[in-house]
């Protein structure tokens, strides 16, 4: 007989004690049934991925953990997968959680089209949808990390192949997007926009002549098409 492949989404109630829910999670990790578990924002806070071996090993399980459950979550909902496609894009296989209704989906990285901040949340934009997720910069860009991603500016991060031309007037270079908006690159990320734009890592370097290095090079050019990957 197949197993059975079951998704939990978890909603934990703000008065549960946070020593209880660390112990929680912690169990999660040592538990057989738990493929994995993942830290959402939304609706939920937890999803856990779990197998059984049969329908009655999953509702003796459930019927086990839910007098426990019942002190630490305040909305506790199951879904059997039916069916698992696996996506790949560009051979990465990166992805990410995004809170969408009735709880979270998994996006592939290579669809994210840029990621903008708004206070405490981060607008992440896929085609014409959107999202705000409760997370900070830094940690989107560990998620969408070079070489496929690029932080324009403290609050912009884009996909490499989302970006249309570079423009150069003054001293400030503007990167033109596939949507037809456009931001101003910051002073400090010069350096790395240009790098990648020449094909080498996005990595900033601690070199303080390389701004003014690129800047020499590329003083004739006022507009750079680029050619990369979508």
């Amino acid at each position: 007989m197949p197993e059975l492949a079951v998704l939990a989404c978890l909603a934990f109630d703000i008065r549960a004690p946070a020593d209880d829910l660390a112990r929680f999670k912690q169990g999660l990790s040592h538990c057989p049934c738990v493929d994995s578990y993942m830290q959402a924002s939304g609706k939920y806070d937890l999803i856990v991925e779990c197998r059984f071996q049969s329908l009655a090993h999953y509702t003796d399980q459930v019927e086990r953990m839910r007098p426990h459950l019942a002190q630490l979550a305040s909305r506790l909902d199951f879904s059997f997968i039916s069916s698992r496609i696996e996506c790949r894009e560009d051979g990465d296989g990166q992805a990410i959680w995004l809170p969408c209704e009735g709880g979270m989906k998994q996006v592939a990285s290579s669809l994210v089209d840029k990621v903008l901040a708004e206070g405490d949340y981060m607008r992440v934009h896929v085609g014409e949808w959107n999202c705000l997720v409760h997370a900070t910069m830094a940690h989107l860009s560990e998620q969408l990390a070079p070489p496929n991603f690029i932080r324009l500016r403290r609050s912009c991060l884009a996909r490499v192949g989302f970006i249309e031309r570079l423009t150069h007037e003054g001293r400030r270079w503007t990167a033109r997007l596939k949507d037809g908006t456009e931001v101003a690159i910051a002073h400090s990320n010069v350096a790395a926009v240009m790098r990648l734009v020449a094909g080498e890592s996005s990595t900033p370097r601690r070199d303080s002549s390389t701004n003014g290095a690129l800047k020499e090079g590329l003083a004739p050019f006022n507009e750079i098409d680029l050619k990369l990957p979508h």
